[in-house]
C-alpha cells in the first residue's frame, strides 16, 4: 500500500509541473494576435488536467491519513494509484497538446514527461492489476 501510495504522489507532483509548465506557456505563446490561454479549447484542457490532479491528490492524501490512522488502505491505495497514474499520463498527453510542436522538441521537456509517465501504469502493479484489487476489494467489503 505505501508504493502505491508513493507513486500516487509522484505521479501527483508530475502532474502539477505539467499544468504549470502549461499555464506558463500558454500564457507566453502567441497565435493570431492574442496568447493561447484566451482559447477556450486550450483553457477546457488546462481545467480538466487540473481537476483529475486535485480529484488525485485528494484521493492521495485521504488514503495517506487513513493509513498513518492504522486502517487498512488496501483498496485506497490501489484505487489513488490506478487514478492518479491513468490521470498523469493524460495530463501529460494534454500538454504534448497544448505545447503543438513545441511539445515534441526536447528544448521545453515535454516529450520527456510525456515517454516517461508512461512508466507510472506498470510499476507497483499495472492499471489492470489495481483494477482487480480494486474490485477484489469491493467484493469483500459488499459494495
Amino acid at each position: 500500500d505505501r508504493g502505491r501510495l508513493h507513486i500516487s504522489a509522484v505521479c501527483i507532483g508530475v502532474a502539477e509541473r505539467l499544468l504549470a509548465d502549461c499555464v506558463a506557456y500558454a500564457s507566453e505563446r502567441k497565435q493570431f494576435g492574442q496568447a493561447i490561454s484566451g482559447f477556450q479549447l486550450i483553457q477546457g484542457m488546462i481545467a480538466d488536467s487540473k481537476t483529475e490532479a486535485l480529484v488525485a491528490k485528494a484521493m492521495t492524501m485521504e488514503s495517506a491519513r487513513k493509513r498513518d490512522a492504522g486502517h487498512s488502505v488496501t483498496l485506497e491505495a490501489a484505487a489513488s494509484k490506478y487514478f492518479a497514474s491513468e490521470m498523469v499520463g493524460r495530463v501529460a498527453d494534454r500538454a504534448v497538446q497544448i505545447f503543438g510542436g513545441a511539445g515534441y522538441v526536447a528544448d521545453h521537456g515535454i516529450e520527456r514527461f510525456y515517454r516517461d509517465v508512461r512508466i507510472f501504469r506498470i510499476y507497483e502493479g499495472t492499471s489492470q492489476i489495481q483494477q482487480v484489487v480494486i474490485a477484489r476489494e469491493t467484493m469483500k467489503r459488499g459494495g
